[in-house]
């Protein structure tokens, strides 16, 4: 069952975290973005939330693997939700995050990746790929 087919409360309750108002308000404004949404929209969107909060929120909330960091650029981090397949041991995304350089929109895109990552002598317990571009809306316009 995807993670987003249950309800946020139970979603919550089953990573062991309290269903508070603020968790829920940020988990409903991560849901209806079509994109990762970036640290200070999030900050604007929960008024009357403090940073420190919310920064507590976020940490909190990733610990259990329901939401992701997407991106991060000059100090600006972009938060997206997490599959089913996370969890809090492992965050385990295996898509590109895509940036675009007009709207700066970025998102999580799927694509076939056929490799898996060996570095001799090391333990690789997660790997990402990030990529900019002009996306397809941008393309059009």
């Amino acid at each position: 069952m995807e993670i987003h087919q249950l309800s946020w409360k139970e979603v919550l309750n089953s990573r062991s975290l309290k269903a508070t108002q603020v968790r829920l308000k940020l988990l409903q404004i991560l849901e209806q973005r079509t994109s990762a949404t970036p640290y200070s929209i999030l900050l604007k969107s929960m008024t009357p939330v403090d940073r420190v909060t919310l920064y507590r929120t976020l940490e909190s909330l990733l610990n259990q693997g329901i939401i992701h960091e997407a991106y991060s650029e000059h100090e600006e981090t972009y938060f997206a939700l997490c599959g089913r397949e996370c969890n809090e041991v492992n965050h385990n995304h295996k898509h590109i995050h895509f940036k675009c350089i007009r709207c700066n929109e970025v998102t999580c895109m799927h694509a076939s990746l056929q490799h898996e990552i060996e570095v001799p002598g090391v333990e690789i317990h997660h790997w990402s790929i990030v990529a900019t571009g002009i996306c397809k809306h941008c393309c059009k316009a």
